[in-house]
């Protein structure tokens, strides 16, 4: 395997001091090491033939970086946990959070073999990865497709020592607001685990309508679609009272971005407080017999998400970042991410970099914050 270049991301002495949570560690374990775990024979015939299930690709990262392939794998490639070992003493990364490296599985046609795929993967981590190291921690991979089997992956992992959360996608698929997710939510709640969802799909927007038939670059199909998906499901959580029903349910956005957190919270307060009455016939809401809200919505955004750090976009103006972690209430809902191995990967230079953050800030930036949320 290759690992980041020292000389393109160097580490200082007090970044390799500083403690560091990596919630969003992709590890993509090749078919290879899942088929031992494969149960279904046909399931397993045919990933030996295919490898991975193939998906549609519209827009080719490829084009817009010298890398090539896409940049997925820019920085190495990790196949097992001494891989991962190696990756945290090069990055200074002290606990990584795995997160699959399987973005694309939503797309797949067949959901017999995405739901083998994502049980195989958690059953080799759990039993191959996690053991490697004491400080290496996962989120299970739940096949989000199924309602039904999502909430029964949850039952059949969760309870794992160094399974820290689950993870699923707010891609271009079914949102979480759902009422056929209810279960879901119940069996995370009963473990105390939160749900990571992560940006998924082939760039996240339908190419056969005419805004994915207009997008021409990579800049806007992951720069500006990964927000807009999180600002759907965010706002669809909210407003069909996943949060009233489970007021304990935590849910970290990861790689949606950040800039957006304030406006859609105003932005959702206005609107509900002009127009709240069709709240009733969300089904969740009419079935509890619930007229409004319990909080208004920027409430909800404040207490029960929490939000990955990569991509920053870190305005130019120091008052304006300064503006920004305090209208995202970055004390509490910032959590690190580096995203490696993609080549959009960041260090924690920029905590210790920007007046913004003092050492109590960074902190709860770097470990403190994501110690809570995935209850670590």
């Amino acid at each position: 395997m290759s690992v980041i270049e020292s000389e393109r991301f160097p580490l200082t002495e007090e970044m390799e001091e500083a403690f560091v949570v990596d919630v969003d560690f992709h590890f993509r374990a090749p078919v290879e090491k899942l088929l031992p775990y494969i149960r279904s024979d046909v399931v397993k015939r045919n990933l030996k033939i295919t490898g991975f299930p193939p998906t549609t690709s519209y827009w080719f990262p490829g084009y817009a970086t010298p890398m090539g392939e896409g940049g997925l794998e820019a920085h190495g490639t990790v196949e097992d946990g001494e891989d991962i070992v190696e990756v945290m003493e090069a990055m200074g990364i002290d606990m990584p959070i795995l997160t699959p490296g399987y973005n694309k599985l939503p797309d797949s046609q067949y959901p017999l073999m995405k739901t083998e795929i994502a049980m195989a993967y958690n059953d080799y981590i759990i039993e191959e990865v996690l053991p490697t190291h004491e400080n290496i921690k996962a989120v299970g991979l739940i096949p989000q497709w199924d309602p039904e089997l999502a909430a029964e992956e949850v039952r059949r992992v969760g309870d794992e020592e160094d399974i820290v959360g689950m993870y699923g996608f707010f891609g271009h698929y079914d949102l979480l607001g759902n009422k056929e997710y209810d279960e879901l939510f119940t069996e995370l709640v009963d473990r105390d685990l939160p749900l990571a969802l992560h940006g998924g799909g082939t760039a996240n927007w339908n190419q056969k309508d005419p805004i994915g038939q207009s997008l021409r670059t990579w800049s806007c199909a992951y720069g500006l679609v990964h927000p807009v998906r999180a600002i759907m499901m965010t706002g669809n959580m909210i407003m069909t009272g996943v949060f009233d029903k489970f007021p304990e349910l935590q849910v970290a956005m990861i790689e949606g971005g950040v800039n957006w957190v304030p406006f859609v919270g105003q932005r959702l307060d206005e609107m509900y407080q002009d127009h709240p009455e069709d709240i009733q016939m969300t089904e969740r809401m009419h079935e509890m017999g619930q007229v409004y809200l319990d909080k208004l919505p920027s409430e909800y955004i404040d207490e029960n998400f929490s939000f990955s750090s990569q991509p920053m976009s870190i305005p130019k103006n120091p008052r304006h970042f300064e503006a920004t972690l305090e209208m995202i209430n970055a004390k509490e809902n910032l959590l690190f991410a580096t995203d490696f191995p993609h080549y959009t990967t960041e260090l924690h230079n920029w905590t210790f970099e920007h007046s913004a953050i003092d050492e109590e800030l960074r902190e709860q930036i770097l470990s403190k914050n994501a110690e809570r949320v995935f209850r670590i």
